[in-house]
């Protein structure tokens, strides 16, 4: 995608004043369209780009979540599975290289992220009066598949960024980083909660670089 490409979403009619990340993100937006699409591409390291493109898609399937439980009635929230996944995460992470800790923190946060999606579906729905949807991915046959299939390239990446993320120096790169994904998947748009939830799911990202 070229930096030339870097459009800000429009306003909703309602709102009046960009709320602070929109602002941060039009800023970074406009620092993209400035530089050379060589430039912009040569100050992103790969790594960084490949990490945050994978947190996306896992984003993207707390929609597919949202729609089985709405339709299971179920609800949002599952600590009990959610503690059984961070602690197989903490077994996993050495065999990548991964501290426990960086790990379970890393997945905790995109737990966290994803939920704050369902929650803002949810909310959506409830106030629509959503029907049950006609044909939503199966839990078990698509969607942990999916999920698992994630999980294992997620660390598969984090373990690769490393070098770049400890680098306290680097902070500038994994902003932009962060502002050319987020420009290429729209996350100010289209899907309730997702803004929140991808600087939610970066949060852990940037405290390590501080």
């Amino acid at each position: 995608m070229s930096s030339n490409s870097c459009n800000p979403a429009p306003l909703h009619p309602a709102r009046k004043t960009l709320p602070p990340w929109l602002i941060y993100l039009v800023f970074l937006c406009a620092a993209l369209m400035l530089a050379s699409p060589a430039q912009a591409q040569n100050a992103i390291d790969p790594r960084l780009l490949r990490l945050l493109g994978l947190m996306q898609q896992r984003l993207d399937v707390a929609q597919d979540v949202a729609m089985y439980k709405w339709n299971a009635k179920a609800a949002i929230d599952d600590p009990v599975r959610e503690q059984q996944i961070l602690d197989a995460l903490a077994k996993q992470a050495p065999q990548y290289g991964l501290e426990p800790k960086l790990a379970q923190d890393f997945f905790a946060a995109q737990i966290i992220a994803g939920k704050m999606i369902q929650t803002a579906l949810f909310k959506e729905w409830t106030s629509k009066s959503q029907a049950p949807f006609s044909d939503p991915p199966d839990l078990k046959t698509q969607i942990r598949p999916a999920l698992d299939r994630l999980t294992i390239e997620l660390l598969t990446a984090l373990a690769a960024a490393q070098p770049v993320l400890q680098d306290k120096d680097s902070q500038q790169e994994l902003e932009l980083a962060a502002t050319n994904s987020s420009v290429r998947a729209g996350v100010s748009q289209t899907v309730p909660g997702y803004a929140a939830a991808w600087q939610q799911a970066l949060g852990v990202l940037v405290r390590r670089e501080k």
